[in-house]
C-alpha cells in the first residue's frame, strides 16, 4: 500500500480524532449543555426532512399525492424540529421519562421470560429473572432521576468517547512514525 496514502489517512484520523476529543471533553464538563446542543442539532435535522416531505409532495404526480402523506409528516417533521431548536430543555426533559418506561417494559418482558425459563427447567432462569428486577429498577430510576440520569450518561457517553479519541491520536501517530 501507498505510504503516502497512510500517513495522509492517519493525519486525517488524527485531525478527527482531536476534533471528537473536544466534544469528548464538552460532553463530560458541560453535559447540560451538551443535551441542549444535541437537541437543537436533532431540530435542524428534523426540520430539514420536514421540509423534504414538503418538496417531494409537491413534486409528486397528483396520481400519487392522493395517496400521499407526506405533506402532513412534513409540516408535523417541520413543526416538531422547530419545537426542538426553540425549545431543547422541554425535550430533555421529556425524553429520559420514555427511555425509562421503554427500560421498564422491557424488563417486564424479560421477567416473563425468566418464568417461561423456569417452566422449562432451564437452570439460569434465577439469573434472568434478578437481571429483569434490575431492568425494571433501572428504569423507575431514570423516571425519578431524569435530569440526573441524562446528566450522567451524557458525561459517561463523554467518557467512552474520549478513551475511544485518545486510542485513535496513539495509532494514528504510530502510524504516521512507522510509515516513512
Amino acid at each position: 500500500m501507498n505510504s503516502s496514502f497512510i500517513r495522509k489517512y492517519s493525519a486525517n484520523t488524527l485531525i478527527v480524532s482531536v476534533l471528537l476529543l473536544v466534544l469528548s471533553l464538552f460532553l463530560i464538563l458541560k453535559p447540560a449543555e451538551s443535551l441542549s446542543f444535541i437537541m437543537i442539532l436533532l431540530g435542524c435535522i428534523t426540520v430539514l426532512d420536514g421540509m423534504i416531505h414538503i418538496v417531494s409532495y409537491f413534486s409528486t404526480s397528483s396520481e400519487l399525492r392522493m395517496f400521499s402523506f407526506e405533506l402532513v409528516q412534513g409540516i408535523l417533521g417541520t413543526i416538531l424540529g422547530f419545537v426542538f431548536i426553540f425549545n431543547p430543555e422541554i425535550i430533555v426533559s421529556f425524553l429520559p421519562f420514555i427511555i425509562g418506561a421503554w427500560i421498564i417494559v422491557e424488563g417486564i418482558i424479560k421477567f416473563q421470560f425468566a418464568f417461561n425459563m423456569k417452566g422449562n427447567e432451564t437452570a439460569n432462569w434465577v439469573i434472568l429473572l434478578l437481571l429483569s428486577i434490575l431492568t425494571v429498577l433501572f428504569g423507575f430510576l431514570i423516571i425519578f432521576n431524569p435530569f440526573g440520569t441524562a446528566l450522567a450518561i451524557t458525561s459517561l457517553a463523554g467518557i467512552f468517547l474520549c478513551i475511544s479519541e485518545v486510542l485513535n491520536i496513539v495509532e494514528a501517530v504510530y502510524v504516521m512514525v512507522k510509515v516513512k
